[in-house]
């Protein structure tokens, strides 16, 4: 599958079965017919072969006991990242094809499993699952470092013409890490991520329609139960041309599980974020977001959060 190719986590394998049951009799899915597999991988691939920006949020994972989060690839550049566990670098990820030399030993299994697809204000949405392997072996300050990592990925992701966005929810069914003499076990462990990829515009919207509409996705993060309980909500972003802000306000939060219940998740509003190059949010402290404008008339735009323990993406059009 020729989609952007970059290694991250994201939770539970039993939200397929959540997300492959009901979705409740909401009319807003109805709006549009949803494009078929076929279809929906072609748009992907699309999406990907535009792109040159990657948003990664934080990687937030639960070990026994505690929560941890690895550092996210917000300014590490454009096209591939790795993050990094004890100060010792994995999990690649990027934009490049897996073929390219800097995903050697990284590798994804042909089959993509699609478990549902749909349209939801104006956007195409499908959920997927596939399955990812990473086997490197390099050395790393004249220390030996072997990784091992085999990962079930469940991807919410939403796509419009220039951008796509993706709150992915994995688990790590093989993992170790062996730096030295030192080894880490990382099977079994749960792991979230907010993602977002598309044709940058680094110029500031100038005129014209001041909002645009979308969909936020994300998950649930922590030592809790509901750990990686799927929601989605309503975006709206508004920009301000004379004072150079943007306003991001994500309403109507509710799981995916049945999107009948009243939403039962507070509104997330962001206010008054500057604007540059195209550009806005970042400093991935808590509450956070980052974004981007997408395509050449900042038809689109998107970013990552992470905020009231729901971590995901987001994405927009004019």
């Amino acid at each position: 599958m020729q989609r952007y190719r970059f290694f991250i986590f994201f939770m539970v394998v039993s939200l397929v079965l959540i997300l492959s049951g009901c979705y409740g009799n909401n009319p807003m899915l109805m709006e549009l017919p949803p494009p078929d597999l076929e279809t929906a991988l072609a748009e992907l691939r699309a999406v990907k072969a535009i792109s040159d920006s990657l948003l990664v949020s934080d990687l937030v994972f639960t070990p026994s006991g505690e929560t941890e989060r690895l550092h996210g690839a917000t300014s590490c550049g454009l096209t591939r990242c790795r993050t990094t566990v004890s100060g010792r670098q994995f999990l690649l990820y990027g934009l490049a094809d897996p073929g390219d030399p800097g995903f050697e030993g990284v590798y994804y299994d042909d089959d993509v499993e699609s478990v549902r697809l749909e349209r939801y204000r104006g956007l195409s949405m499908g959920v997927f699952r596939e399955r990812s392997h990473q086997l490197e072996e390099y050395e790393q300050r004249g220390m030996p470092v072997k990784i091992e990592i085999d990962t079930s990925i469940v991807s919410y992701e939403g796509w419009m013409q220039y951008s796509k966005f993706a709150a992915e929810i994995n688990i790590i069914t093989h993992g170790l890490i062996q730096v030295g003499s030192n080894q880490r076990v990382l099977t079994g462990q749960r792991y979230g991520v907010g993602v977002s990829i598309g044709q940058v515009n680094d110029t500031n919207p100038v005129g014209g329609n001041a909002t645009w509409r979308g969909v936020m996705v994300g998950g649930r993060i922590g030592e809790t139960a509901d750990f990686g309980d799927p929601v989605r909500g309503d975006a709206t972003l508004t920009f301000d041309f004379t004072n150079v802000d943007v306003d991001v306000a994500f309403t109507n939060i509710r799981s995916v599980r049945d999107v009948d219940v009243p939403p039962t998740y507070p509104n997330m509003t962001w206010q008054n974020l500057p604007v540059r190059n195209g550009r806005f949010g970042g400093g991935f402290d808590t509450p956070t977001i980052e974004g981007r404008f997408y395509g050449p008339n900042h038809e689109e735009v998107g970013g990552i959060f992470q905020r009231d323990r729901v971590v995901g993406a987001f994405g927009a059009q004019r």
